[in-house]
Order: structure tokens, then sequence, then C-alpha cells
């Protein structure tokens, strides 16, 4: 910025175009618009005939048309207008490619919020977003945490909203009704255990979807919530196969053959085509049942637990 010279009238219409700008947009903006003038000028002091070559030759629609009109610049005549070599910065436009690393659904995730953007600053939003997710990234790979965490920090209402309510449908999980299920469980972070809870007892597991939509309402950051989803066991963050079965490792129930089950269990679940979804727990509260396991939230103790165990591996 310290490096644009200004003549008198230049600086006067690029306040004026900077007022065009809405203004939850400006800071993000103007560093583009000067990095563009810069090279157009070419270290001579930028005058309004240089802006009004950069609107003409370098903004893309309908952005041009927008600051135009604000600026009362006429339209030239119709020509092909000349394409400008703009040296990459760090807020310039910045092109996805496949060498990119992206985690999960952070790629669409990126796109989305792209899209929230008006169409007039999508380009230059993008180059500096991205700048933002490698500086997050630290030089691994693109998370669908970071791209959360954007939004959170940077991007204005309505917009937010908005792109925290698209990013429900990325994946294929429809979660509409976690906010519902936030509204349920009202609260400061003391409730955070029972609402996830409650959300998977909602979907069978929690939802990555779900834990970006808790972290916009509460205001909790994802580090958080993945902090708690992945140190107690009793949360699933997979989505349950045809069968989700629990069985009981207990002192009681190993003594009674659980862990023969549990080793038959265990090498059936490591198959890449298993339908099994197991989980080890201490109690299952029927001890005198031993062995018991539960399979998709049913109980089965004794022979019943050998006989279910024996169906589904089908033995």
């Amino acid at each position: 910025m310290s490096d644009v010279k200004w003549a008198p009238d230049g600086k006067s219409m690029f306040g004026k175009l900077m007022n065009a700008v809405p203004e939850a947009m400006r800071d993000m903006v103007k560093p583009q618009l000067l990095q563009l003038l810069g090279a157009k000028a070419a270290g001579k002091p930028v005058t309004s005939e240089i802006i009004t070559r950069m609107v003409q030759e370098d903004l893309p629609e309908p952005q041009k048309s927008m600051l135009m009109q604000a600026l009362g610049i006429e339209k030239p005549a119709e020509k092909k207008p000349a394409k400008k070599d703009v040296p990459p910065s760090e807020g310039g436009t910045v092109k996805l490619s496949m060498e990119d690393n992206w985690e999960g659904n952070s790629q669409s995730m990126f796109d989305r919020m792209i899209n929230e953007v008006p169409e007039a600053l999508r380009d230059i939003f993008r180059g500096k977003l991205m700048d933002i997710l490698k500086q997050k990234a630290k030089g691994g790979a693109y998370q669908e945490a970071h791209i959360v965490e954007i939004v959170n920090e940077i991007v204005p209402e309505p917009f937010k909203s908005n792109i925290i309510k698209a990013f429900s449908t990325i994946g294929g999980v429809d979660v509409s009704a976690v906010g519902g299920i936030i509204d349920a469980n009202p609260g400061g972070p003391e409730t955070l255990i029972t609402l996830l809870h409650a959300i998977q007892s909602q979907y069978g597991y929690v939802p990555e979807e779900a834990l970006q939509i808790v972290s916009q309402k509460r205001g909790v950051g994802m580090s958080t919530l993945y902090r708690l989803v992945t140190s107690y066991q009793a949360f699933r963050t997979e989505a349950p196969k045809k069968y989700l079965v629990s069985i009981c490792d207990g002192t009681g129930c190993h003594v009674n053959g659980s862990g023969t089950l549990l080793k038959k269990l265990e090498e059936k679940s490591a198959c890449t085509d298993s339908q099994i979804t197991l989980e080890k727990v201490r109690c299952l509260g029927c001890c005198d049942l031993s062995p018991a396991v539960m399979v998709n939230g049913e109980l089965y103790g004794g022979p019943d637990a050998q006989a279910k165990i024996s169906e589904i591996l089908g033995e």
C-alpha cells in the first residue's frame, strides 16, 4: 500500500471507488485494488485515468459496471479488453489446483463459502481467503475445521449464517434437525456433552456437519468439539454400519466367553466389506446375563448373545 504514489485526482477517485464497495468487504478488496493500480502505474503516480483503465480492463462483471456507474465512467467503445498479467501477491487471486491437499469435504465447503460472496467480488475474495486458509493449514492439509474457523472469524452476517446453513447439506448428511436439538439443550460449555449425546441419538453418530453448526451457534471452537468427541468412547464420529454391536468385556462377561466373541467380531469387522461397527464396553448393566452384547440397541445375554453373534457372523 505504501508503495503506491498518488496524483491528487487519483487519490480522490480511489476514495470514491472504495466507498462504492460494500463496507464489510473493503478491507479485503483494498489490497487487491492497490496491487492492480501499482502494476498499471509502473512506479508513476496513480491518476484518475489509470484508475479508469483499471476498472475497465481488469475488473470482472458485474463489478466493473457497478463501479463504472458509481465513478461516472462512460462505457468504452466495443473492443476486446486487454488481458493484463498481474504479479501474484499475498492478496492475489489463487487458482485451486489438484496439488492442493484437501481433506474430507473441505474443498466443497470452500467453494460454497465463495459462492456466498457477491459475484462481483468473488475473484478478489477467493485469493485472500485462500491465503488465510494456507496460513491456518501451516503447510498441512486443508481441513473442514479450517473453513469453519474462517467463516466464524472473518465472514460478516448475514453471509455467515447462510454459509453455515449451506454446510449442513454437504457430504449427503441432512443435519437440518441439529438447530432444534441445540435449542432444546440450552446452556454453556457444561452442557456440550449432553448436547452431543442428543445429536448422536438422532443420527447414530456425531456428524462433522453437526459439529460445524454447534460451533457457529454456540460460539465454541471446532478444536474443542473435536477434543470432546474423540476423548469419550461413547461418541462415534462415523455412521454405524448395518450392525452396531456393543460387547461387554468386563470381568464377569469375559470369563463367560465374551473374549472369544470379541475376537471373532474384531476379525470380521476388520474386513473391508464388513457390515459391523464394533464397540467394546466395560459394562452393559446386566452381569447376570453374561456374556452380554447389545445389537442395534437391543440387549442379548448368555446363549441368546452367542446365537445373535453367530447369526451376524453367518456361522
